[in-house]
Order: C-alpha cells, then sequence, then structure tokens
C-alpha cells in the first residue's frame, strides 16, 4: 500500500509543513491524511537532508552552524582522500566562511571599530594639568610632589 503523503497533491506544502514543526494532528487536519501518516512518513520516506532540516529546526543558530561546519569538515576530508583538488578548495573557502560566523554568532570574532583614545594628549587633559599645577605655584614643595606623581602616571607602569 502507497504511502498516502508520498503520492499526495500537496505533497511538497505536506513536507515543508512537517520541516517546519507543525504538529502532525495539524498537519492531518489541514491536508486531510491522519496524524499516523504523517508520522510514518516523516520517519520513513523523506529524504535524509529534510529529516536534517527537520531535526536542526529547534537548534540555536551557533548549533546549526556547527553542525554545517562538521558537514563541510566531512566534505573537505572526503574531497582530499579522492584528490579532489579543486573540490577541496572550494569547501575549505565555504568551511572559512562558516568559522567567521560560527565566530561572529559566538563573540568571539569581534568586528567592530575600535577607537583609542590616549587621555595623556587629550586637551582636556592638557588643560586640567596646567590649571593644576598654575594653582600650586605658591606652593613649591606640593607642586613638585603633584608634578612628579603625574609624570609617573603618564609614564605608565614600570
Amino acid at each position: 500500500m502507497a504511502c498516502t503523503c508520498c503520492t499526495h497533491k500537496n505533497r511538497a506544502d505536506l513536507d515543508a509543513a512537517i520541516v517546519a514543526g507543525e504538529s502532525v494532528r495539524s498537519i492531518g487536519r489541514r491536508f486531510d491524511v491522519s496524524p499516523w501518516a504523517v508520522s510514518r512518513h516523516h520517519t520513513n520516506h523523506m529524504s535524509a537532508a529534510l529529516v536534517a532540516v527537520s531535526a536542526d529546526a529547534g537548534a540555536t543558530l551557533v548549533a546549526r552552524i556547527e553542525v554545517l561546519i562538521g558537514n563541510a569538515e566531512t566534505m573537505f576530508a572526503d574531497a582530499a582522500k579522492a584528490g579532489q583538488g579543486a573540490q577541496s578548495l572550494a569547501v575549505l573557502k565555504e568551511l572559512r566562511s562558516q568559522l567567521e560566523l560560527l565566530g561572529k554568532a559566538d563573540g568571539t570574532l569581534d568586528t567592530r571599530p575600535v577607537t583609542v583614545v590616549n587621555l595623556q594628549t587629550a586637551p582636556e587633559w592638557l588643560a586640567v594639568r596646567g590649571v593644576i599645577l598654575s594653582a600650586l605655584m605658591a606652593y613649591p614643595e606640593a607642586r613638585q610632589a603633584v608634578a612628579g606623581r603625574l609624570l609617573q602616571l603618564e609614564a605608565g607602569p614600570s
């Protein structure tokens, strides 16, 4: 006896509903087939690729990227073992982009621009330093002590 889902006139939509994670009961009602037929179809007749997509549907982005990386590594190993240099190179390029995507997704690769501000040469700091040293003109020992300490801070840790 043929699978009612495999021979259904809207099989592509039925398969898409399974992959999307819709319940077998809902799919059965929508396509007028039994929930058991939908379940058997999913288990026994859907392609391995669609089943994998279905299994990954609830996974996090990072987990899905890691699955893609695993697949690419397997493809690379197979192509390299078979001596297919062009295919190996193509898979490596794809693997590199997947690793970059993973780094961005999990936060280990931060591509945001970095701004470095050197406070020691900032006009505001130079003005504050000048005001402090000017205010201490009447107190030469205090001025010398503050100036020495500021020079130490500007030199950085030794």
